[in-house]
């Protein structure tokens, strides 16, 4: 079971940075928070990690990291299949609809250059124990070289008996590499983990942890002038706000009624009272998938289950809100850190989504 599906996201840890078109490898880690409320978190990992080729992250479960193949055109992705599974999913006039997924498939197929339309994409999820210890960070890994290289250091402790959990360095090393295709040398940095006592004896690197959170906690009210952060935003009027105006109104009118109400009043009590969500931005609109789960609800005398989705919005704020049937499937296949956008309304006291959009994800270096 993985120990930390629930719990919210700062942000991502990446080692390239897009200029326009392209990708420029930096050759050190940086980090993304996904919004301003997350600052004193980037200010603790720029204290430490900042400029440095190595981190030490935390596993809490033996599946940190997880792979899929992914196709995508202007719109966003528009096929997608776990590694090792054989049947995926592809959107054909804007329907995703099941597609055989293998080796022979056209769009894994390498043209001159070596490229190809449908590439493998790893997510890496873990801790950074010196900067926070109850929130997760994600890296995207798209070199297949860094990719392969993790994937071999998990498989061989389990194929050991040796579980995952535990502090890890992961590092940055440059490397020549060849191309097959081309036939040209190239100079990348490629990722490579080991455990944190191994590269702290051999490599004589003090340790990170203790020292440098101390000396964050001292230093947290510093503003780094070097990271680029947004003005906070006016405070949106969020769902639960909503919910909770529309629960004091409906509390103050149960009060207004006399004992002697007839039953026409009874029952107009008990009409389904539905809250618009509207709002102000596309920020508004955005959420970060935690997990899902199934819950049966009743309305209007009927129960039908539904599938959850337990949400972050841009506020770092939790909701439950139930998916319509027409978008529970594919939500049910996505993974933990998927962004999308959602039209939100409340029926009485339960949030449904009742449009799901999915934002196209970047394309970071790894």
């Amino acid at each position: 079971m993985n120990n930390y599906t629930n719990l919210p996201m700062i942000g991502r840890i990446q080692h390239g940075e897009k200029e326009g078109n392209k990708v420029k490898e930096l050759g050190y880690f940086i980090a993304k928070i996904q919004d301003e409320f997350m600052q004193n978190f980037l200010q603790k990992f720029d204290q430490q990690f900042k400029g440095k080729k190595y981190i030490e992250v935390e596993f809490c479960d033996d599946n940190p990291l997880s792979k899929k193949y992914v196709r995508f055109n202007q719109s966003g992705t528009v096929c997608y299949c776990l590694e090792g599974n054989h049947q995926g999913k592809q959107k054909v006039k804007n329907v995703w609809q099941p597609i055989e997924c293998n080796e022979q498939c056209q769009h894994r197929q390498k043209n001159a250059s070596g490229k190809s339309a449908c590439n493998r994409i790893g997510w890496l999820k873990f801790f950074i124990p010196s900067v926070c210890q109850d929130r997760i960070w994600l890296m995207k890994i798209t070199g297949q070289t860094s990719i392969n290289r993790i994937d071999s250091y998990i498989n061989l402790q389990k194929a050991q008996g040796n579980s995952l959990k535990g502090r890890y360095i992961l590092f940055l090393k440059q490397e020549q590499q060849t191309s097959n295709f081309t036939g040209q040398t190239y100079s990348n940095y490629v990722l490579d983990i080991v455990k944190k006592e191994d590269f702290i004896l051999s490599n004589q690197i003090p340790e990170t942890t203790e020292n440098q959170k101390n000396l964050s906690t001292k230093s947290e009210k510093n503003v780094n002038n070097n990271v680029e952060k947004e003005q906070p935003a006016p405070k949106k009027a969020t769902v639960t706000q909503n919910a909770e105006k529309a629960q004091s109104q409906e509390s103050k009118e149960k009060k207004k009624t006399t004992p002697a109400a007839t039953p026409k009043k009874s029952e107009e009590k008990k009409t389904e009272k539905i809250t618009n969500i509207e709002p102000k931005n596309d920020d508004d609109k955005t959420y970060v998938l935690l997990k899902t789960f199934k819950e049966t609800i009743t309305n209007k005398g009927q129960s039908k289950e539904y599938l959850m989705g337990e949400f972050c919005n841009m506020k770092d704020e939790i909701f439950n809100i139930a998916i319509k049937p027409e978008f529970a499937d594919e939500l049910s296949k996505c993974e933990l850190g998927t962004p999308v956008k959602l039209d939100v309304t409340a029926v009485n006291d339960k949030l449904f989504a009742l449009n799901l959009e999915y934002i196209k994800d970047e394309k970071i270096a790894a």
